[in-house]
Order: structure tokens, then sequence, then C-alpha cells
């Protein structure tokens, strides 16, 4: 197996959890959402078992291992034979996912601009759903950030 095949298939074992996360992020849609001092949704992920929770109501959008439990064990099997970091590539494929969701159910339609990031601290860079990239803190929140 090559990174590119493991790639693919994370693409395939995500994609069973679209429904599931549709469904969240509707019902976080349906009622106001108050975006706090952030002034941004924000979507935060475990970068150890891949659980998104929607940091404004710090509810579950993917539960917790979901992702990886998706993954079928020979992908597994298939990954640590050719010694591929299983986490990196499930990382690469994540956020982009998350943004087709957050696109299918018409989010950017209600909240805009709208994040997702690995939790890890207050200046990790932001994933912007709508354009698809990486921004730093910088650009999410002109003239904040570390010096």
């Amino acid at each position: 197996m090559v990174e590119s095949e493991l790639r693919a298939a994370i693409r395939d074992a995500i994609q069973s959890l679209d429904a599931v996360a549709e469904a969240a992020i509707r019902r976080e849609l349906a009622g106001p959402i108050d975006l706090g001092d952030s002034e941004r949704l924000q979507f935060e992920v475990c970068p150890q078992d891949f659980g998104i929770t929607l940091i404004q109501t710090e509810e579950e959008i993917v539960p917790d291992s979901a992702i990886p439990d998706a993954v079928p064990q020979d992908v597994l099997a298939g990954a640590e034979a050719a010694d591929l970091d299983l986490n990196a590539c499930i990382e690469a494929e994540l956020l982009p996912w998350l943004a087709e969701r957050w696109e299918a159910v018409g989010g950017p339609r209600h909240y805009r601009p709208a994040y997702a990031f690995f939790h890890g601290g207050l200046y990790e860079s932001r994933y912007d759903l709508e354009q698809r990239r990486w921004l730093e803190v910088s650009e999410v929140w002109p003239g904040e950030g570390p010096a």
C-alpha cells in the first residue's frame, strides 16, 4: 500500500459518516448559536480520536473514534505493513470532508466565516470551511496571535 491508496481508503471510510455529520450540523444550525468572544463559528477536532465538536454549543458533530473505527481492518493492516502514518493521512482528509458536509447542509448561508482546527491551543491555525484552506490566526483575527 502507498500513501495515495491509504488516503483514498480513508476518504471512502469517512464518507460512511456523511449522514451522521450532516444531521448533527443541521441540528446545531436549527437553533440560535451565540458566537461568543471569538465571533467565528468553530469546529474543534481531537487529534487523537478525531471526534468533532462545535465549540459554541459544545455539541458533538462526529463521535470520538468514529472516523478511525470506520477505516476497514485490512486498510489498517496495509498501512501498518507499509509503515504509513494513519493519523497524518486522516488529518489530511478530514477537514476537506468536513467542509463538504458544511456546504452540503447550507452552513455558509447561516454563518460566515466558519473554521475548523485540531485541538492544541489558542494560536493554532484554522481551516476555513468555505475557502478550504488553512489560515494563520492573524488572518482569522487580524491584530491577534503570537508576537
